[in-house]
């Protein structure tokens, strides 16, 4: 219970450095939607960092928080054809886990899944997200038999390897 009560004051703190971090942003060109945007997306990976056994935060959680908001934005505008120049060093941040790499991949995989239909992705996350068998998953989605549920996870995740490959290439080529 003192985790959850630390780690919420640790989050209400970082909400409180929010204008700090919108100027920073602004300074480097993100309008204020997006600013907003991007400090949210940050604030769940430093969330997800922090759940992780090995993560050892070595900065206060603030300085990871704008360092990460600051690489988003780089790569948003990278992607937009936006040049903007890092005018800092940002090493603050450890990147010899490739956090942000795993973080984009994940993105990624959720954007695919995404773009299935209905009936595939509730059988895809009951099956990988619920841990639930093959004839449990045929009688929920009201398939004849575990037979036929295995045989339409198996399109489902052909399709879902499909859409992560079409949305890397799509990110490949505006990189």
């Amino acid at each position: 219970m003192k985790e959850y009560s630390d780690r919420k004051k640790e989050l209400n703190s970082l909400y409180k450095k929010w204008p700090d971090i919108r100027r920073v942003l602004k300074s480097k060109g993100c309008k204020a939607v997006d600013a907003e945007d991007i400090f949210q997306e940050a604030l769940v990976i430093f969330c997800r960092k922090r759940e992780e056994k090995d993560f050892t935060l070595s900065v206060d959680a603030f300085h990871y928080v704008k360092s990460t908001c600051k690489f988003l934005w780089y790569n948003q505008s990278r992607k937009s054809k936006t040049s903007v120049e890092l005018t800092e060093n940002i090493n603050v941040l450890d990147t010899s886990s490739d956090w942000l790499e795993k973080e984009m991949k994940l993105r990624l995989i959720e954007r695919a899944i995404q773009d299935l239909g209905q009936k595939c992705r509730e059988l895809l996350t009951s099956f990988y997200g619920s841990g639930m068998s093959m004839s449990a998953i045929a009688q929920k989605l009201g398939l004849r038999n575990e037979k036929v549920a295995k045989a339409q996870k198996y399109r489902c995740l052909q399709k879902a390897k499909e859409n992560a490959s079409s949305l890397q290439r799509e990110h490949a080529e505006i990189i």
